[in-house]
């Protein structure tokens, strides 16, 4: 599959925002299933490039959004030095090296902005993106036990996390 990576800008807004609703409606690997508005979304996007921290986009050659990654710096100078990634890919492109490029441009990005630590969480039932994880580095950092219930099934979170340079 052919497909590049790059920053995502405020004209991308709505298909990034549809493509993060989409993922959220499978209910299985987002943490919550509440939905943004589109100006919320174009205002994260803002927030994001004013921080040279972009959200990174997996686009093909029709220039469908594929997948995105993103990270977020620890909001107090105490832990400033971390970022929690997150990220999704679009079901039917799940497993064709998209996850891994864009873990790829945002480790590089996260490098380059001095960030020492990347961290994330993940659900222990996702063990395609938990291998592709530990894949790029990331440890098991803890488990909190029954983290998310949702509809009747409980779910473990795994932390994660992986020293940068």
């Amino acid at each position: 599959m052919i497909f590049n990576i790059r920053a995502i800008r405020l004209e991308d807004a709505a298909v990034y925002h549809s493509l993060v609703d989409e993922i959220k409606d499978e209910g299985q690997y987002l943490f919550s299933t509440l939905r943004f508005s589109l100006e919320d979304t174009k205002k994260y996007i803002e927030r994001h490039e004013e921080m040279s921290s972009p959200i990174w986009g997996a686009f093909d050659e029709q220039g469908t959004l594929l997948g995105w990654i993103d990270f977020n710096r620890g909001g107090f100078s105490e832990i400033a030095h971390t970022a929690m990634l997150g990220m999704g890919v679009k079901k039917e492109f799940r497993g064709q090296g998209i996850g891994s490029a864009l873990m790829d441009a945002c480790i590089e990005n996260a490098e380059s902005l001095g960030i020492e630590k990347l961290e994330l969480e993940v659900f222990a039932s996702n063990t395609a993106a938990r291998a592709l994880y530990i894949k790029k580095g990331f440890f098991e950092e803890g488990i909190r036990l029954k983290k998310r219930k949702f509809e009747d099934r409980y779910d473990d979170l795994v932390c994660m996390g992986l020293f940068l340079g």
